[in-house]
């Protein structure tokens, strides 16, 4: 199940067009929502913009929890992270494999489902802490954590930069890749009786990667954004650091 219909673009370069169908379906369903729920705006808001007001208050929160208000300087980044994951997981579910006889090859997977988004959306968030890291530090400043608290730490240091995103892009692909291959299972063994209940659990795993993802990520930001003064100042409150966050028991379990 799920192989790729692949295409070969200029120098060998190869897609997966299944993939990229559902990646543009996921980013025009956002624009489509984005667009309705920013329409008219009102002091009084209507239904769809409080529920839009509602993903904005939920992503600012992601934010504030790990950077207090230094986070809104990254939120339109960790925002658009969280509902395009939340938007392809939740595509995942659908019942895509009707369109199987339009396509020649494959079958159309959740663009989350191919490792190949999950390694670009975590590539992006190493980006991010970097660019972050360096316009808040400067550059010296970003060259001279490396070698914090010793210049021995420099490799360990340094891999953070692999073990990070390796540790994102991971945890949401298998995730995702399994539930895929368990809702194939259900639909094949017992359609009639399975597939509610792994459907009802694969849509619960759905947000929490969504969630877990963007969360990491600012946790990742705001660890790299922190200058000294900054750690100094947060010491007494060390239970409410992202720090403190990415070392709670229900973070690290996911």
């Amino acid at each position: 199940m799920n192989h790729f219909w692949n295409i070969t673009l200029f120098n060998g370069f190869t897609v997966h067009l299944n993939t990229l169908i559902m990646t543009w379906a996921a980013m025009g369903l956002l624009l489509a929502l984005a667009w309705l729920a920013t329409r008219e705006l009102r002091v009084s808001p209507s239904l769809r913009q409080t529920v839009g007001e509602g993903f904005y208050d939920f992503c600012r929160s992601i934010t504030m929890a790990t950077a207090g208000p230094r986070g809104d300087g990254y939120l339109f980044f960790i925002g658009s992270l969280f509902l395009f994951i939340l938007t392809a997981n939740l595509m995942g579910q659908l019942p895509l494999r009707l369109a199987d006889p339009l396509l020649p090859h494959g079958s159309l997977i959740a663009a989350t489902g191919d490792i190949n988004t999950t390694t670009a959306l975590a590539l992006l968030s190493l980006a991010m802490y970097i660019g972050v890291a360096i316009k808040r530090t400067g550059l010296k400043g970003f060259i001279k954590h490396h070698f914090q608290p010793h210049w021995a730490f420099f490799p360990l240091n340094l891999l953070e930069h692999i073990t990070r995103p390796g540790s994102l892009l991971i945890r949401l692909y298998f995730n995702i890749l399994v539930g895929e291959i368990l809702s194939h299972l259900a639909l094949t063994i017992a359609p009639l009786m399975v597939p509610a209940a792994v459907i009802g659990l694969e849509l619960f795993v759905a947000v929490v990667q969504a969630y877990i993802f963007a969360i990491l990520s600012a946790v990742y930001i705001a660890l790299m954004s922190e200058t000294h003064d900054d750690h100094a100042h947060s010491e007494p409150h060390a239970a409410q650091t992202p720090a403190a966050l990415s070392e709670t028991p229900s973070v690290r379990a996911a």
